[in-house]
């Protein structure tokens, strides 16, 4: 009897909290299949829809707050910061194209995931916003803010930032063009090594390496990961993807910017050493920068270790 009642205790407090949380409200913004800014499409013609749509949910007031999600992953991965954000801000977390219960990319047709993040703050009638992202997220903030810097307010950026793509920007269209086919060619062979492979024994290693990069709370979030990863419809290892990023394109955008608006990176103590290089070249590039450690975190920051990250971008907003 008295288990009975110790069970009873601590279960009570969970079903409260659930019975209690807000329903976000959900639904789609369609973006141009192909967007203005990319320069990794194969393909001529028309793509066979003009538009694809991105899958959202946002909960509560003020002033907008938008969430992007790592690879492998979707918007779930801020379960744990979005309700309580929600207490302060119009918080918005959406599915990256390719991911979730968004579309997924035309094969051969070239978009930006930046390109799609401005088309989706149009959808939604926002003119400017902050802005929080992690690994993917990451890195198609860091070509938001060289590529529409009026759009930010603010910008939080974790696990990730400027890519390793080359920059094509200035490149003759014949070269840019045997570039991209050459990379095409190259990612359809990756596709068949991938498909021999098998994607389930391909999603276990993927595991691993992501309890790699983890923390010290990894066993705290090792659940919900793996359930996205497993959720995941691993498109980008089964289809020749085109570069969602502009790379070094970025490099030589932010140096010309004379300002910046505000950015924060927060690095987690145990993340990969490529992902703190990424953040910390853009930081020297971007003089409106802060640079912050995350003790115990890796790679998730926000979901290894929710009330501090929170904590440190509300500040950082609070003070712009």
């Amino acid at each position: 009897m008295k288990f009975v009642r110790s069970f009873l205790l601590v279960l009570l407090p969970f079903v409260l909290f659930t019975a209690c949380k807000p329903t976000p409200k959900s639904g789609f913004i369609a973006v141009p299949t192909v967007t203005k800014n990319a320069l990794s499409g194969v393909y001529n013609l028309s793509p066979t829809h003009p538009t694809t749509k991105l899958y959202y949910e946002e909960l509560g007031q003020g002033e907008p707050l938008i969430l992007l999600h790592a690879h492998s992953v979707d918007c779930r991965m801020w379960d744990d910061v979005f309700y309580k954000l929600a207490k302060k801000y119009r918080v918005i977390r959406y599915d990256l194209r390719g991911y979730g219960k968004s579309g997924m990319p035309e094969v051969g047709f070239g978009f930006l995931q930046a390109d799609d993040l401005c088309n989706f703050m149009d959808g939604l009638g926002i003119k400017k916003a902050h802005l929080a992202g992690l690994s993917l997220g990451g890195m198609t903030l860091a070509d938001f803010v060289a590529l529409y810097p009026e759009r930010v307010l603010t910008a939080t950026i974790t696990s990730g930032a400027i890519s390793a793509f080359p920059d094509r920007s200035s490149a003759p269209k014949q070269l840019l063009k045997i570039y991209n086919d050459t990379i095409f060619t190259l990612k359809r062979q990756d596709v068949d090594k991938n498909m021999k492979r098998g994607i389930d024994t391909m999603k276990m290693e993927w595991k691993q390496a992501m309890k790699s990069v983890s923390g010290k709370h990894y066993r705290s979030i090792k659940e919900q990961l793996n359930r996205m990863i497993d959720d995941w419809q691993a498109w980008q290892w089964t289809h020749p993807e085109t570069d969602a990023f502009i790379g070094a394109q970025a490099d030589s955008l932010l140096s010309k910017q004379k300002t910046h608006p505000p950015v924060l990176f927060l690095i987690g103590q145990y993340d990969s050493k490529g992902s703190k290089r990424s953040m910390q070249k853009m930081a020297a590039l971007c003089k409106e920068s802060r640079i912050e450690m995350i003790q115990d975190a890796g790679h998730f920051t926000a979901m290894e270790c929710p009330d501090e990250f929170v904590k440190r971008m509300e500040r950082f907003i609070d003070e712009h």
